[in-house]
């Protein structure tokens, strides 16, 4: 089993008490720990009007700073979503990203989960989904025409442009798309785009569901005009390592849980609001959480503990085969969102890539 690729995903929380701004700044102290501690690749999601928690609304002006203060590390929206804004406005401000950071964009988007979020940007969640498609050919034209084009389709309307600049990746980055649902893992794949997944609250007997949906659509499936195929996966999944798995959980539990039982409430209201229904569309998501701690961390590839803790669970996460493992850190304070990165990029990263080539090797003999 080869092993995957290993990114930091955060939403910038701030704990009662910080400032936001100083938060901000630590993001990019949080994004240069990970190129130091020899990730992959540093992802943030979009999130706006979640005071006082989130801090990442404005992915494009948080990845220059990265950029320019990194020299390996790829950058990863997870993932812009493409109903808030135009798509000429994203195509132009990513490839700007892209030339800025000397070709390290892996370009995901999504269509949004936050029906107060839509409501301000007066975005009907109806529409989104076909919002994000028609947005991505618009983008995909914009980045490879070197003549002014035109588009005339359901959201926008435009004649004779040309992009400048376009992407410094030749060709550009291909796309992928967050999906949660079993419905829209589906509709990832029928769009022949990568899929970026989420285990928060997805219990361990639903994962393997999701990459069924996702691979079953592909096999079907047809790509959007112009846009690149992808079959790239890539999982965010929660994490945070400490000395002792009493310290990992002093430090993030709180949060942690808040998350979960926050999100499971917006979750089945986005679905009700997008689809009309949350019957059989959430598939493997909203289905619970009501109980605690400890249930969580058994239910779902939830990795919060010590160095051997976090090594079983991101061992078993990586058996269903994905391309990429975006671990998702927040809730801790700044210092022990770095010591977690550190000791995830020393100790834990090291000891899964080498088990995992471990069972390569083994499986390569046995046949």
């Amino acid at each position: 089993m080869e092993s995957p690729k290993f990114g930091i995903v955060t939403q910038g929380y701030v704990r009662k008490g910080e400032d936001e701004r100083q938060r901000v700044r630590e993001v990019i102290l949080e994004a240069q720990a990970a190129e130091r501690y020899g990730f992959d690749s540093f992802g943030m999601s979009e999130q706006h009007f979640k005071f006082p928690t989130n801090t990442t609304g404005a992915l494009d002006v948080l990845f220059p700073w990265i950029a320019a203060t990194t020299e390996r590390i790829r950058l990863m929206p997870a993932a812009v979503i493409t109903p808030l804004h135009h798509p000429l406005n994203i195509a132009e401000r990513w490839a700007t990203i892209d030339v800025l950071s000397g070709g390290r964009v892996d370009f995901a988007v999504g269509r949004g989960n936050t029906p107060p979020t839509f409501a301000a940007f007066e975005i009907d969640p109806a529409e989104t989904n076909a919002r994000t498609f028609e947005a991505l050919e618009i983008i995909y034209k914009a980045w490879n025409s070197r003549e002014p084009f035109s588009h005339h389709g359901e959201f926008w309307n435009f004649d004779a442009v040309r992009l400048t600049p376009y992407p410094l990746q030749s060709p550009p980055p291909a796309p992928s798309l967050a999906s949660v649902s079993l419905k829209s893992c589906r509709m990832a794949g029928e769009h022949r785009l990568g899929w970026m997944g989420v285990t928060n609250n997805i219990e361990w007997h639903q994962i393997q569901a999701q990459f069924d949906a996702y691979r079953e659509g592909w096999e079907n499936g047809a790509e959007i005009p112009g846009t690149p195929p992808n079959s790239k996966i890539t999982i965010v999944s929660p994490m945070h390592v400490a000395r002792t798995s009493k310290e990992a959980r002093d430090q993030v539990e709180f949060g942690t849980m808040e998350y979960a039982k926050r999100s499971m409430k917006q979750q089945n209201l986005n679905q009700q609001l997008t689809y009309g229904t949350s019957e059989g569309t959430m598939g493997t998501t909203g289905q619970f959480f009501d109980g605690e701690f400890d249930e969580l961390l058994e239910r779902t590839p939830l990795a919060i503990g010590d160095p051997d803790y976090v090594i079983e669970k991101l061992l078993k996460l990586a058996e269903y085969g994905m391309d990429e493992i975006g671990l998702a850190i927040d809730y801790a304070t700044h210092e022990e969102l770095v010591e977690n990165i550190r000791l995830a990029g020393e100790e834990v990263i090291p000891a899964v890539r080498q088990e995992l080539a471990a069972r390569e090797a083994r499986l390569a003999v046995a046949k």
